[in-house]
């Protein structure tokens, strides 16, 4: 026995050692061979030195194999070396594209040689390491599964320098040499090697009777039959071939029925388990529309053929893998899809093409080297490949055994998954391959990896008996290996994305990142992160294929592939770019896109299990990507097209980009669905890992009727935007009242608050539309513009409707992501893009750390509903309820802008178009301030926020959130006084006048939560009444700075007096209605003792006036400017809306009753102490005053006044201004708005290390 092992390890030894010497001499073919050649005997001895029927057995075969492959791999390589004139690599290099038919001999014996399945030479190498492994000679099969490895290295650069690289330009091409005497040999020996790889039986049986084996004795049973859901890929491949020949358009559609006829025989395979057809159908269904794609895509290809033949015989490996349940066949499926998808990858044959394939090729094949050593030991251990009878009898493998075949199959399987550090091969093989194969080597090819994960680890092993041989606190290693490699991969990947600058490359980066977040979910084991992971490989199959796809079509028109040579095709290719953009929102996770709904389920999986570290990692590599994303979305559609006219991409390349995105959208609008094509999978590992079917929460977006009108009417405006814009305009205003109309019937369904919430949103959203006619009348772009108004709104309509917390949120992230974004920068100015970007940014990282605050809620509540938060959250552990309430107040805050150090990121851009400026000042942003009122009264009130800790009678979190609100107040109130900017003075007021708003609601008291509740209706009214009157000037002159203005009073005296009244109002002058809502939040902050807080508020005011006097001043008094010169008054469409929310603004401040009255029913109604009032009578809390007798008293001194004035005689005198007995010009006296405040500014600037704003007079 001794001897037999010396013998083995001398043969292993041979083995490895000559494979070393062969890799060590490849720059000279011949040389290379010949040491290959005889250190493949080392493989004969191995199998001889085992004594082992499996092992003696393979080793004839081998020797069989050897003779006959290597016999004509050397006489195909004679007339190779004649045409080269020598047998050095260098010089042979593209030789074979002269001489085609003997490079397709030579190409054919390499890889037989190589062992690679479907040539069986690897079945004999497969019975010597059986026979090792059978043995437990784990070192000697370890050693031989090195050699391998190193002689493919050997083995592929060799015929990738022959038979597929061609000649640099200008080179001459090499001689052609007819195999002359050697074609009868060489025709000879390539049927004997088909023939022998076809049928090894003979030969095995012949084997067996030499070494003295009986029967088959002691060998395995490798293969089984092929399935018709195989054999139908594979026959059609070769018949697609043959067509070609032909008839392209022949062979182009009886390619696309081939792959309809698979994709049907996949869903109807009923003989599989959960995994394997929800898989088959998902590769069916991505390589059905491949092939749509392709039939326009690759036709004038001088290499089509080939491609069709390769890309079927891809598609019917992928399909065997995962439909095939026996590891022999299995592993057989697996060689044979890496070798038909090199072809693909290498396609192109440039020089990086052929480079990507290499590394493609040589880590995925040791990958399976591994894998198949693996796949060994499980069969010596339980004496079966099928893996059912496996399934049954994992539970006798040791730990150790277990350990080294579950890490054996993680190394095989992360390989072709591409996660880290096994990754190399992905971001250089997708984008140098056709465009056509980027789609499927992202969409399903790696998610062959995840499926061998999912099959191996949850339904062969299952989780309980992988945390019980390897334990890792209540998980197991292998899982929080996976996870960890998951969650390097997210990060490693997005930041390399984020840096890349080539459309393909950055795709196939973001490919990579979204495998992590699969495999990161995965290795948590549980019930919802299978179904979650689950979920997302469905998902991103589509969504990435689509993208690829998309990107394919730009390169198919211009031939380019740098992301800054892609300016404005997104326009010039406008329904190719719409699909990428519905791509690239998908796979940015937002709703209500498919991506969005399995990346909840992902992070709600990771929170469930307690890991919020890994739920924070994917959503922070969300944020990279959607940095990325937005990028590329502004250079297709918002750079300039510069170049030839560019043709739309071909039909079958739109229908097949169109599908895709059909899909995405309804994956989104029904993801119950897709839950339900997953939960199958979930199940069936539940019960081989022994737990328990967890309850999924249901991720439909229940749309109610108003946000439905409004979705319909945004789809209508859009297209008749671009012909009749007025007609669009009155469209979007009838949608709103559609939507107002809605609510006042449906209003049963609505609590109190979100009620009247919905009514105002509605109702100022028509105003503001109103506007929008006369606003846009010059603009562009007007269909685009009032669909994302209109589905901006909508999505606010729906946060409102919301009976639970999932789909608040993502109704929130409707309203405050892509169609913010979008509506923000549509003036698509370089500033536009550049301030618009980074409050989409600053908008999603705080829609993300409010994310996870949801997934903590209802992880521990066991769903999202309001009534199931209320009940969990008293017995919630007080850190886990912390922590989730802290994170979604964050995120609240951050939306309403509290503490704005770095307003260009917190607020929206004085870019946007001023309507829409108004209406996010005025709505939008208050559903901050909406959100904590009701995420208070969601779970429980101040009884349930007292667990948190007190501060003076409030909950430490409101607490903190009041005295940021406070801090706010003065900081952007201070800000707004000195600037100079139109809107940047207005965008400050704002972000002060919601600091009031929190302010009075984190108090918590009956007539603070008043006083911030009707202070958001005041503001609302006031707010977009002043962002109106900006429009009025903004829509004559494209100004920035208010030093270009002045005398506007004369020239517009209505938007004057309608700007005057809603200023002052707002900055809190008696008796008007924002004096009104401030007096109530002063009065709580005295009456709760928290003084500092009320003499912030104070001060605001303050701050506040100075500012709006500061804007009418320059604006509508003194001399008129050059500017100003041109201006007459807005016309009635932007004048009437003003009207209207100023008329309101006085009702309410004649009777605040008109809102304190709803507003004690709404704080009755969330449980809250509410306060008295009455329709007309005085104001609540100490002091308390009426306002109609002190205003009708005013109006009555000033009428008196007036008369006085006229009384005394309309002539006035004009007379020349004298300085010292000279002449003065008048526009030389006037005082602009940098030079009003002159100390104060001064002073505010040293304190905030304020700079005067970027295009100032003071600036300049």
């Amino acid at each position: 026995m001794l001897s037999s092992t010396i013998l083995a390890w001398v043969g292993v030894l041979l083995l490895l050692a000559g494979e070393i010497a062969a890799l060590a001499s490849m720059r000279n073919v011949v040389r290379a061979l010949v040491i290959s050649s005889i250190a493949e005997l080392g493989y004969v001895l191995f199998g001889f030195g085992l004594g082992s029927v499996a092992g003696e057995t393979g080793a004839v075969m081998h020797l069989g194999y050897q003779l006959v492959m290597r016999g004509l791999l050397f006489l195909a390589l004679v007339p190779l070396v004649r045409a080269a004139g020598s047998s050095r690599l260098e010089d042979m290099s593209g030789v074979g594209q002269s001489n085609r038919m003997v490079s397709l001999l030579f190409g054919f014996a390499m890889f037989s040689v190589m062992g690679l399945s479907p040539f069986k030479g690897s079945f004999a190498k497969f019975l010597v390491l059986y026979g090792a492994v059978e043995q437990g000679q784990w070192g000697l099969a370890s050693f031989g599964t090195i050699a391998s490895v190193v002689s493919l290295v050997v083995y592929i650069t060799i015929i990738q320098r022959i038979c597929f690289a061609r000649k640099a330009k200008g080179e001459p091409p090499a001689r052609t040499v007819a195999p002359g005497a050697l074609a009868l040999p060489l025709g000879v020996l390539t049927l004997a090697t088909i023939v022998m790889s076809l049928f090894p039986q003979p030969l095995e049986d012949a084997a067996q009777h030499l070494v003295g084996a009986v029967g088959g004795t002691g060998l395995p049973d490798y293969e089984s039959p092929w399935s018709l859901l195989v054999l139908v890929p594979y026959i059609g491949g070769f018949v697609l071939y043959g067509l070609g020949c032909l008839s392209g358009r022949l062979r182009d559609v009886a390619a696309i029925a081939l792959a309809a006829v698979t994709m049907v025989l996949a869903w109807q395979n009923g003989s599989v388990d959960a995994v394997s057809w929800l898989f088959s159908v998902v590769f069916a269904g991505i390589a059905l529309l491949v092939v749509i794609y392709s039939f326009s895509y690759i036709r004038a290809h001088e290499a089509a053929n080939r491609y069709y033949f390769f890309l079927f015989l891809a598609i019917g490996s992928l399909l065997g893998l995962v439909t095939e349940q026996q590891f022999g066949n299995f592993y057989v499926f697996w060689e044979l899809m890496t070798w038909s998808t090199y072809f693909l990858v290498i396609h192109e044959q440039s020089e990086k093409a052929l480079a990507a394939g290499r590394k493609y090729f040589l880590m995925c094949a040791s990958g399976a080297y591994v894998m198949h050593f693996g796949i060994l030991l499980l069969h010596a251990q339980i004496g079966s490949f099928e893996m059912g009878v496996i399934a049954q009898h994992v539970g006798e493998l040791s730990s150790g055994v277990t350990t080294v075949v579950v890490f054996l199959f993680m190394v095989g399987l992360g390989v072709k998954a591409g996660v880290f550090p096994f990754h190399g091969w992905l971001p250089d093989a997708h984008p140098v391959a056709p465009s056509s194969i980027s789609a499927p080597m992202s969409g399903i090819v790696t998610k062959a990896g995840v499926y061998g994960l999912i099959k191996v680890l949850f339904v062969l092993f299952g989780a309980g008996l992988l945390s019980k041989a390897s334990p890792a606190g209540s998980f197991s290693s292998f899982g929080l290996t996976l996870s960890c490699l998951g969650a390097v991969t997210v990060v490693y990947a997005e930041i390399k994305a984020l840096r890349e600058r080539e459309l393909k490359r950055m795709l196939a980066y973001s490919t990579l990142a979204q495998v992590g977040e699969i495999v990161a979910v995965l290795g948590i084991g549980s019930y919802l992160a299978i179904a979650g992971a689950s979920l997302h490989v469905v998902n991103h199959a589509a969504m990435k294929s689509l993208l690829f796809l998309a990107a394919g079509s730009f390169i198919f028109r211009l031939g380019r592939k740098r992301l800054d040579e892609f300016k404005g095709v997104g326009r010039a290719m406008p329904l190719t770019g719409l699909f990428f953009a519905i791509g690239a929102l998908a796979v940015m996770g937002l709703p209500p896109f498919s991506g969005f709904f399995s990346k909840f389920l992902m992070i709600y999986a990771c929170v469930a299990a307690g890991l919020w570290p890994l739920a924070a990692i994917i959503l922070a590599g969300s944020v990279i990507g959607a940095v990325y994303y937005a990028r590329v979305l502004r250079i297709l559609f918002f750079e300039r097209y510069q170049g030839p006219a560019v043709a739309e991409a071909p039909f079958s390349m739109l229908l097949a980009t169109g599908l895709l995105s059909a899909f995405v959208i309804l994956g989104g609008l029904v993801p119950d669905y897709g839950v339900l094509l997953v939960r199958p999978v979930a199940d069936l590992a539940a019960a081989r890992g022994g737990q328990a079917i967890a309850d999924i929460p249901s991720l439909q977006m229940i749309w109610p009727a108003s946000a439905v009108a409004v979705a319909i009417g945004a789809g209508l405006t859009f297209l008749l935007g671009r012909r009749h814009p007025v007609a669009a305009g009155v469209l979007s205003i009838l949608a709103m009242l559609a939507a107002v109309a809605s609510i006042i019937v449906q209003g049963a369904q609505y609590d109190r608050l979100s009620f009247w919430f919905a009514l105002l949103i509605a109702g100022v959203g028509a105003l503001n539309l109103s506007h929008s006619i006369g606003y846009m009348r010059h603009g562009h772009a007007h269909g685009r513009y009032y669909f994302l108004f209109l589905a901006m709104i909508g999505g606010l309509l729906g946060m409102t409707a919301s009976t639970d917390l999932f789909n608040f949120f993502a109704f929130w992230e409707i309203m405050s992501s892509w169609t913010l974004f979008f509506l923000i920068i549509h003036e698509e100015t370089p500033e536009a893009l550049r301030e618009g970007f980074k409050y989409f940014l600053f908008n999603f990282i705080g829609a993300s750390i409010m994310f996870l605050g949801v997934a903590m809620l209802g992880a521990r509540s066991g769903g999202f509903g309001f009534e199931q938060l209320r009940n969990a959250a008293p017995g919630m552990d007080l850190p886990w309820l912390a922590g989730a309430v802290v994170l979604i107040l964050v995120g609240l805050a951050m939306k309403a802008a509290m503490l704005p150090v770095r307003i260009d990121y917190q607020m929206h851009p004085a870019t946007a178009p001023t309507p829409v400026s108004g209406y996010i000042s005025s709505v939008l942003l208050k559903s901050g301030p909406y959100g904590v009122l009701k995420l208070f009264a969601v779970l429980g009130g101040s009884v349930l926020f007292a667990r948190l800790g007190t501060v003076m009678d409030i909950s430490l979190p409101l607490y903190v959130l009041a005295v940021v609100a406070a801090v706010t107040v003065l900081y952007a109130g201070a800000q707004a006084m000195i600037q100079t900017g139109v809107k940047r003075v207005l965008i400050y007021a704002t972000v002060c006048q919601l600091g009031y708003i929190l302010l009075g609601l984190s108090l918590g008291s009956a007539l603070g939560v008043a006083g911030g509740l009707m202070h958001l209706v005041n503001h609302m009214l006031l707010k977009d009444t002043l962002f109106l009157a900006a429009g009025c000037i903004l829509a004559q002159a494209h100004v920035v700075d208010l030093d270009d203005l002045g005398g506007l009073g004369r020239k517009m005296p209505w938007t004057m007096g309608l700007f005057l009244f809603a200023g002052l109002s707002i900055a809190g002058m008696p008796p008007l209605n924002g004096f009104t809502s401030k007096w109530l939040i002063f009065q709580a902050c005295l009456q709760s003792g928290h003084y500092l807080l009320g003499l912030a508020a104070l001060m605001g005011s303050l701050f506040t006036l100075a500012a709006i006097l500061k804007f009418a001043h320059a604006a509508f008094m003194g001399e008129t400017s050059q500017v100003s010169a041109g201006m007459v008054e807005a016309p009635a469409s932007m004048l009437v809306p003003m009207g209207i929310l100023v008329g309101a603004s006085v009702l309410v401040g004649l009777f605040p009753g008109l809102l304190l009255v709803p507003i004690a029913g709404i704080q009755q109604s969330l449980g809250l102490e509410a306060v008295v009032a009455s329709w007309g009578g005085p104001l609540p809390g100490p002091g308390g005053w009426s306002n109609a007798p002190i205003t009708i008293l005013l109006l009555i001194i000033a009428a008196a006044g007036w008369l006085y004035t006229r009384m005394g005689g309309s002539r006035v005198r004009v007379g020349n201004v004298h300085l010292c007995g000279n002449d003065f010009d008048l526009r030389q006296g006037r005082m602009g708005p940098s030079n009003l405040y002159e100390s104060p500014d001064g002073l505010i600037r040293t304190v905030l290390a304020a700079h005067p704003e970027e295009g100032s007079a003071k600036h300049v």
